[in-house]
């Protein structure tokens, strides 16, 4: 653990420890969660009627970002923390922030969904959890796994909403449905198209559509000279002229191999509060 970490950690205990001489109180409708997106879900299902601590603000990447100590005094003061799965950052930071958060439940919302394993994947000073692959909001199949496991606890909380929270839910389920359908038929004709991305963040959409997804990061590193040449080669072999990048990682690299075959580089943002738009936006893309 680093200083900073070290040092969060210390003020978090100190605020813990203020609160507990006070009997820290919860507060009955607030969650925490740990990606914009589970916001996103919660909102479609719940309106208003819960308020959402999201710990890994817009811009910020689940690989690397620290807790700020109000957020986790945000964790302390809520009901229950929604965990997305196995990213990085709750492999990190999850057990530190439940342990000074008193009484609270962990809810883990990709419980159900076939999750893509592999060797052990690095990523920079981390590995994935079990070599798991993280993304699992990135397809529409694995989200209405999602939004079960969401919508059950937000009605265990609140069960006399049950009706309103079910009416909600179904119809999240049909625009859910409608996506998948587009994504059928956007790729129905493309089984094994290939594209490339930064980092591998579409791997569940390339899972359940038949696509290759062709990573630019190589263990979680900027490419080497060598497999940036590498990269090029294949993007030529493979007719691919673009590259997608998301906003939480430079470009630069992206942009010199598009350079190297004249392709441009596209600015996705899988982690959007606006999850619904930005995958319709994504699927779009890559169908054409």
């Amino acid at each position: 653990m680093n200083t900073i970490n070290k040092i969060i950690l210390f003020l978090f205990a100190i605020v813990v420890m203020s609160c507990q001489s006070g009997k820290i109180e919860k507060e009955n409708n607030l969650l925490s969660v740990s990606i914009l997106p589970q916001k996103y879900f919660i909102e479609r299902i719940a309106g208003d009627d819960f308020k959402v601590n999201v710990l890994i603000p817009p811009g910020a990447s689940p690989a690397t970002y620290e807790p700020t100590p109000m957020q986790m005094t945000g964790v302390a003061k809520s009901i229950a923390y929604l965990r997305i799965g196995h990213i990085p950052f709750e492999h990190a930071w999850l057990s530190n922030l439940i342990e000074g958060a008193g009484e609270i439940k962990v809810v883990d919302l990709s419980k159900g969904i076939e999750l893509v394993k592999g060797m052990a994947v690095k990523h920079g000073d981390h590995f994935h959890e079990g070599g798991i692959d993280p993304h699992v909001w990135s397809s529409p199949l694995s989200v209405k796994i999602i939004a079960k496991n969401t919508f059950e606890t937000l009605v265990a909380y609140a069960p006399e909403k049950k009706g309103e929270y079910e009416k909600n839910y179904n119809a999240f389920l049909v625009e859910l449905e409608e996506l998948d359908r587009m994504a059928l038929e956007a790729f129905q004709a493309k089984q094994g198209k290939s594209f490339m991305i930064f980092h591998p963040a579409l791997s569940y959409l390339a899972r359940d559509y038949g696509l290759n997804q062709i990573s630019v990061e190589l263990d979680g590193k900027e490419p080497s000279p060598t497999h940036m040449k590498h990269l090029v080669e294949e993007a030529k072999s493979k007719g691919i002229n673009q590259i997608f990048v998301q906003k939480q990682f430079n470009v630069e690299n992206a942009k010199a191999i598009m350079a190297e075959i004249g392709g441009e580089v596209i600015q996705i943002d899988p982690l959007s509060e606006d999850w619904l738009s930005e995958m319709k936006r994504i699927i779009n893309i890559l169908k054409d």
